[in-house]
């Protein structure tokens, strides 16, 4: 019996002293070098993000023999609003995050000022039903275009982009069911970048046949998606490896492979060169947008 207590006591021991949860998660990630956390999908069928964490994966992989190894994980599930809180704090849950820049996080958080995808996420198409079409077809102004509501996620950077500019924006607080609340006719039209519409309607088509990409339209705002880092000590030194890869990856052309890789097809099958071209104001912008280096934005007009 006094050996049996032993055994117990020592596997209890063994017990209490293993790394649990996040913590084992953290522990094995420590041995990977530099650990990079970054904004999980918003579900299992979101994919908008691969290009972007194929870059940094690709920087981070430039700069190994300078940094040495490194870990690129995905966070726990969270709004952008939760991302935000998490990385201002300096969280252990999230040291990278992607998103369009805002005053708030120019103020509280460090940028690399890249635009991740060349500014293709300022180019705007609409997901509507498809009955609808021939209303938006009618469309020859901005003022048209005004008469329709527009759903985006109430938490979303560009709410606040469209209202600045005059349009009425219906909420949802889920990513999937946003394109449920546009097939039961609560606002006109599902405004999704380029980058990201033909993904998404691929996905639902069959599931939701009511979907349809509208055919003629692109409304354009500069919306710069920068990778954020926490302004404290550990994540700057995350960030300056970071852009250091990037940068490189510009110079030699990798950048624009990648970006190419994921995005030649999409820009030819959406045919945004031929679109009718609308550009409005995003008044988060800083003095500080990299405008000047035009290696950093794609015009599909050129």
């Amino acid at each position: 019996m006094k050996r049996l207590n032993i055994i117990l006591l020592i596997v209890l021991t063994g017990l209490m002293l293993a790394p649990q949860g996040d913590d084992h998660q953290a522990s094995a990630q420590a041995k990977s070098g530099m650990v990079y956390i970054y904004n999980a999908p918003e579900s299992a069928l979101d994919r908008r993000y691969d290009s972007h964490w194929e870059i940094l994966r690709t920087a981070l992989d430039r700069t190994r023999q300078k940094y040495g190894d490194f870990a690129l994980h995905p966070s726990r599930p969270m709004s952008e609003k939760r991302q935000t809180s998490e990385l201002m704090k300096g969280s252990r849950f999230i040291n990278v995050m992607h998103l369009g820049t805002t005053q708030e996080f120019e103020r509280n958080l460090g940028p690399i000022r890249i635009p991740v995808d060349k500014n293709l996420s300022g180019y705007m198409v609409y997901l509507i039903r498809k009955e609808d079409q021939a209303r938006f077809a009618s469309v020859n102004n901005i003022d048209d275009l005004r008469k329709f509501t527009i759903g985006q996620g109430a938490d979303w950077l560009d709410v606040e982009i469209l209202r600045h500019n005059g349009f009425e924006v219906v909420g949802g607080t889920s990513y999937d069911g946003l394109f449920r609340m546009l097939v039961r006719n609560r606002f006109d039209a599902f405004q999704r970048s380029a980058v990201e519409i033909l993904e998404e309607f691929d996905q639902r088509n069959k599931e939701m046949p009511k979907l349809h990409i509208e055919e003629n339209l692109l409304v354009y705002y500069p919306l710069p998606m920068y990778f954020w880092f926490s302004k404290n000590d550990a994540g700057q030194k995350l960030a300056e490896r970071a852009r250091e890869g990037m940068m490189a990856m510009i110079e030699d052309g990798t950048y624009d492979a990648i970006f190419m890789k994921y995005h030649a097809k999409k820009i030819e099958r959406l045919g945004l060169k031929k679109r009718k071209f609308f550009k409005i104001e995003n008044p988060l912008l800083v003095p500080d947008t990299p405008f000047d280096d035009k290696r950093l934005w794609f015009d599909p007009r050129r």
